[in-house]
């Protein structure tokens, strides 16, 4: 009886492995072309829109008549039905994406089915598909890595031919500013001076300003009355002819100007005492002849 048992019990266990292992599952060859054998293994996952449909089973390396060099098979071994009984048909125009889903999974096969309607009919047993390979994570972060790397070393370069300008000019300027800094020196030392005594002789002159207004301002009281005489005799000779009313409006225009001329230079010089050494701006005759 106990043999019995043992012998019904390994029987259960083979049973449960063949059933789990898939080998009384009907299933269909498709082979794929493949440009190199990279990632691609006995046992790779086959996937058709992230389910599981078949795997691997054989690689094999060919001669490309065409170029002389070295291409590949793999076998893909597909179920022929899914889960709920339905048929698994691929249409004419399917190819397979050898991709990395994530940096830590292995590669699987990725089965792309054409969009659109169907034309042609559908893969059967032993047809071929292509297949092209996308960048993997690991991949990308070395290109990205290799090009950091190269952009890394460039700005190194360009740091350092930069240190060397900036070392250059910093000795450049050193010895310029070691030729210009007695120059500059003499020519401040120069320019203090000049104005020490534009200070003294400003300080000299700013007394004697008051006593020149007061006779300036004299001078101009009296051309006012002067011209006041001269403007009452303008009008006691209407009768006259007319070149001596000429004369005599010519007259008063230039006693007019130069009083006019007179009040603008007491203003400038008691404002700014220094224009008795620069000089007053003469100002622009705007005094219009007397009727």
């Amino acid at each position: 009886m106990t043999g019995l048992f043992v012998l019904a019990v390994l029987g259960a266990v083979a049973g449960a492995l063949i059933v789990t292992s898939g080998v009384l599952e009907a299933r269909q060859d498709i082979f794929m072309r493949a440009a190199t054998a990279l990632d691609l293994n006995q046992d790779t996952r086959v996937l058709l829109q992230g389910l599981e449909i078949g795997r691997i089973r054989e690689v094999s390396a060919v001669v490309d008549s065409s170029s002389g060099g070295l291409a590949f098979v793999a076998r893909l071994s597909l179920t022929e039905r899914y889960p709920d009984g339905a048929a698994v048909a691929l249409p004419i125009g399917t190819r397979a994406v050898i991709e990395q889903v994530n940096p830590i999974a292995p590669p699987v096969v990725q089965l792309i089915m054409p969009t659109g309607a169907l034309r042609g009919g559908f893969l059967t047993p032993g047809d071929t598909i292509a297949s092209e390979r996308r960048t993997t994570t690991m991949d990308a972060l070395g290109s990205v890595a290799t090009d950091l790397g190269a952009e890394l070393r460039h700005t190194l370069e360009d740091t350092r031919a930069l240190a060397a300008r900036v070392q250059q000019t910093t000795a450049t300027a050193q010895k310029l500013f070691a030729t210009s800094a007695p120059l500059v020196e003499d020519a401040l030392r120069r320019v203090a001076t000049s104005l020490d005594r534009a200070d003294r002789l400003l300080a000299d002159i700013e007394p004697r300003v008051a006593p020149l207004h007061d006779s300036l301002l004299a001078v101009l009281s009296d051309a006012r009355a002067v011209l006041g005489r001269v403007d009452r005799v303008a009008a006691n000779a209407q009768d006259m002819t007319d070149g001596r009313k000429a004369a005599i409006d010519e007259l008063i225009q230039h006693l007019h100007n130069s009083a006019s001329m007179l009040e603008h230079f007491t203003a400038e010089v008691s404002r700014r005492p220094h224009r008795l050494l620069t000089g007053v701006t003469p100002q622009v005759d705007t005094i219009r002849t007397p009727r």
